[in-house]
């Protein structure tokens, strides 16, 4: 092709026109061909350009198949961890229970009860100040309804706190009943010395249960429990200051053929965490509440052995003393759902307990409601307090949160004087 393009001076400027043969057409597949040539024979541009963009997509792809296996990796770990760990729990479970169908069947660490205690039976009481206007009605209707002669002793544990006022109080009690009753009054850190301690717990500064006093919920719970190395007799009943006696009972009525009574129901819904609680503090298999049946309650009855062997196991477990384990595991147990749920997983339950719906308090107790709440004033106690009915012992919630004057106006009538039932 004749060259007609000329040589450019800083002068003269040319036209399009000029430097192209517009008279040849433009050959556009060799064109493309000479491009695709030179960008492929620039290494920037063409092999290591496209190489780069293939290990791109490959990184991509390798990138997804490793977040892949390092999700599946992740997800195996924790299913078998989760695995592990529910193998764990069940192997530990049955190790426990072994161990305390153990300690249960070894020999009774009580010497045999002298002859003159035999045929009775003793009274736990937890008592705070507060709580002696009640506790004088108490007092009343087992004056009334209990065979004092079947009664070995009335121990009662007050507060470092109340421990004065108390022993006031049952100094006069004695007077005006003429020793009727065997009282033994001690203070709480006899039995459970740890609370000398307890402001030191961090329980003790959050926990509800130590708010408004040292002995409160949880405190008067272990008392129950540790008053088994005080009392004389086989089996003590465990009071509380709200708890009356409501018709004829004796040793013979609570202890039959060697087993106490015991109540038996339907578990309730605002009291399934007590032995939730209490399968937590025993580690015991979840298979004791798979019939959500309750056992026991306020009051209840305690074989003194069978306490010593529920300590006894806590200690080995825990390899501490039982009654610190407790004031520090503050789930939601109670002195009975630990006793009778021990008892049911070292299957011993029969051999110191016969259960009933009503064996030793009525479980329906007041049907209104609670003691105090609006219009209780007007309700009827006749039914719920009357010696027809079945069961010893009534227990009244919401008789502690009334006034002296209220509780003698309205409750102790029911047992002075023929008007009683």
């Amino acid at each position: 092709m004749q060259n007609r393009m000329r040589k450019s001076t800083s002068e003269t400027r040319f036209g399009i026109d000029e430097l192209v043969d517009l008279g040849e057409p433009i050959d556009k597949l060799n064109c493309t061909q000479n491009l695709r040539s030179i960008f492929h024979r620039v290494p920037s541009l063409g092999t290591i350009g496209l190489h780069r963009l293939e290990s791109i997509n490959k990184l991509t792809k390798d990138k997804n198949k490793y977040f892949f296996y390092l999700f599946l990796a992740i997800l195996l770990i924790v299913i078998g961890a989760l695995m592990a760990r529910v193998v764990y729990k069940r192997n530990r479970e049955s190790m426990h229970t072994d161990l305390a169908i153990e300690v249960a069947s070894m020999e009774d660490p009580f010497i045999a009860t002298p002859e003159h205690y035999q045929g009775k039976v003793s009274f736990v009481q937890a008592l705070q100040a507060k709580d002696l206007s009640a506790f004088d009605v108490q007092l009343l209707s087992l004056k009334k309804n209990f065979q004092l002669d079947d009664l070995a002793m009335f121990l009662i544990i007050a507060s470092p706190e109340d421990i004065k006022e108390v022993r006031l109080h049952i100094q006069d009690v004695n007077a005006k009943f003429n020793n009727l009753f065997p009282f033994h009054v001690v203070e709480a850190t006899t039995i459970v010395p740890e609370l000398y301690f307890l402001t030191k717990h961090s329980e003790a500064e959050v926990a509800p249960y130590y708010k408004e006093h040292k002995f409160g919920y949880i405190t008067r719970m272990i008392v129950k429990l540790a008053a088994a190395e005080l009392v004389p007799t086989e089996f003590y009943l465990a009071l509380d200051a709200d708890v009356v006696c409501v018709r004829p009972t004796s040793f013979n009525t609570l202890v039959q053929q060697g087993r106490a009574a015991v109540n038996k129901g339907k578990m309730s819904f605002d009291i399934h965490y007590q032995w939730k609680g209490a399968k937590h503090v025993l580690d015991a298999p979840p298979s004791l509440l798979a019939d959500e049946t309750e056992y026991g309650g306020v009051p209840s009855l305690y074989h003194r052995t069978a306490v010593h062997k529920l300590k006894t196991y806590l200690e080995i477990v825990y390899q501490q003393p039982w009654r610190y384990t407790l004031l520090r595991y503050l789930f939601g147990w109670s002195d009975y759902s630990l006793y009778y749920t021990f008892l049911r997983m070292a299957n011993a339950f029969e051999k110191y307990h016969s259960a009933t719906v009503d064996g030793v308090f009525r479980s329906k107790g007041i049907a209104e409601g609670m003691i105090g709440t609006k219009g209780w004033e007007q309700w009827d106690y006749g039914s719920a307090l009357s010696s027809s009915a079945p069961g010893s012992f009534v227990h009244l919630n919401g008789l502690l949160d009334l006034s002296k004057d209220e509780i003698s106006a309205k409750f102790s009538p029911f047992f002075v004087g023929e008007n009683s039932d």
